[in-house]
Order: C-alpha cells, then sequence, then structure tokens
C-alpha cells in the first residue's frame, strides 16, 4: 500500500461551454463518482467497518480540506484514471480499473465540471484499511484496495471515443460495471464490502437470460426488475440511469456478446 508509481502524464482538454460542463456533470452522476466523494464533490466515508476498515473519499472540491487547487488537470486525470496521488503514492480504494479507458475527452469534461463546482469547506475523512481488509488484499481478494497495481500505467488513451450503438462503445461504458461485478461480469461478491452486502449478479448474457433490451434499460432506469421486484443497494441504478439511451442500448449489446 505504500508503494508508489511513476506516471507519465496525459494532457487532457479544458471545457468551459455550459454544455460540456454539464456533460462532465453527468459523466460524474452517471459513473457513480457521487458514491464515494458525495453528491456535491465533497467527499463521504462509504465504508466503516471494524474488520475491513474506514475508507473516504476526497473532498474533491476547492473547499476547505479539498484537493482541486493543489492539483493540475492531469494529476486529477492520473488519479481518475491510474489510482495514483500527486505523490506518486498509489490511491486507497480508488476504483481507477473503472475508469482507466476513459478518453481524454470525458476525462477533460469531468474534471471542468469539478472545477465548476460551488467550493464545499469539508476535511478528509479517515483512510485506515482495518485487519480483515489488509489480509483480503494481501491473499488477492480485494485488489481494487490498491487499483494502480492492476493497471497498465503504460497505456496510451484515446482522445475520444464517439458514441454508438456498438460493441466497442458498449464496452467503454461496461468498464463502469467491473468494480462491483467483476473484471469478467459475472458477479460474485463485491470487492472489500461488509458481508452483510448481497453478491453482484452475473451480467453477462447467461446472466440476464431473463431481460430483453427494453425491459433492461426499464429496470436501469426504474430501479425494478422485469418481475417488479426492486433492485436494491448497493447497485447504484440511480446513478446509471444518467446514461444516455446510446449508452445503455451499447452496453445492452456488449453484454449479450459475452
Amino acid at each position: 500500500m505504500g508503494k508508489t508509481y511513476s506516471v507519465k502524464p496525459t494532457p487532457v482538454p479544458k471545457f468551459v461551454s455550459n454544455q460540456d460542463i454539464l456533460e462532465g456533470k453527468r459523466l460524474y452522476q452517471s459513473r457513480g463518482c457521487g458514491d464515494c466523494h458525495d453528491v456535491d464533490g465533497s467527499g463521504r466515508t462509504f465504508i466503516d467497518d471494524p474488520a475491513i476498515g474506514t475508507i473516504s473519499g476526497a473532498n474533491l472540491t476547492a473547499g476547505k480540506g479539498g484537493i482541486l487547487n493543489d492539483r493540475t488537470d492531469e494529476e486529477l486525470a492520473v488519479a481518475i484514471r491510474h489510482g495514483v496521488g500527486k505523490n506518486g503514492r498509489a490511491l486507497i480504494f480508488m476504483p481507477s480499473t473503472d475508469f482507466h479507458g476513459m478518453t481524454n475527452e470525458d476525462v477533460g469534461k469531468l474534471i471542468s465540471y469539478l472545477r465548476s463546482s460551488a467550493p464545499v469547506d469539508k476535511e478528509q475523512g479517515e483512510i485506515k484499511p482495518g485487519p480483515l481488509g489488509r489480509f483480503l488484499f494481501v491473499i488477492g481478494e480485494i485488489p481494487v484496495l490498491v487499483s494502480a497495481e492492476q493497471i497498465n500505467h503504460e497505456t496510451n488513451h484515446l482522445e475520444n471515443l464517439k458514441p454508438t450503438v456498438s460493441l466497442e462503445y458498449g464496452k467503454y461504458v461496461a468498464a463502469t460495471c467491473t468494480g462491483c461485478h467483476g473484471m469478467k461480469l459475472v458477479g460474485g461478491p463485491i470487492q472489500g464490502a461488509p458481508p452483510e452486502w448481497p453478491p453482484a449478479q452475473n451480467i453477462t448474457k447467461a446472466g440476464l437470460s431473463h431481460y430483453t433490451e427494453v425491459s433492461f434499460i426499464e429496470s436501469i432506469r426504474t430501479g425494478k426488475r422485469p418481475d417488479g421486484s426492486e433492485i436494491k443497494f448497493p447497485m447504484p441504478w440511480q446513478s446509471l440511469a444518467k446514461l444516455t439511451d446510446t449508452e445503455l442500448k451499447a452496453l445492452w449489446l456488449y453484454l449479450q456478446s459475452i
């Protein structure tokens, strides 16, 4: 956990138009950033378990206790896509494996939105892996605890990827799902989750056999499965409901291919 990483910064574009800032906000919401950093970007404690540990997201605003004024756009991009902080040390429980493939344009819009958001005075919450969390990390059961160790830091990032209903774009969107559903999207116990959390569902073609494209999209939008039952926490359907129709159709297409 104390290892340092050397990551070559990649220039990311800056955006100022209202349309681009709103898209950055949608990306923040739909990619689940608020689950750890709260809806206003001020950070929150999202795991507080004596065994697993206490894990809090950073304050991403320019307020007191926030990191925004002390980071360049390129440093923020490294944190988002590589799980590596300003000093080269790994960020604990930053799920950068979900965001490593984000294009420069999407990362730029996301950061531009953060720059435009209101400052919130809030000190950093505690980040302290517990004994069970450390043990599970050592035996490889919680790799997300140090996602930087799982990432190829020599990757050349795409400048842009046009949203289309295609396998390529569906795979791009599906990266958001890997933190809970696993790299192969077959589900199972969620990394680092308290024992009372239910396992993630298999969302490959086999696991979604009782869904159609229409019912899949409706479930994401409404939080209700085809049989009428509610999709319960920790499935972040409220965040995923912010995905566009194109994103959801592409995601369905990709999930049906695996």
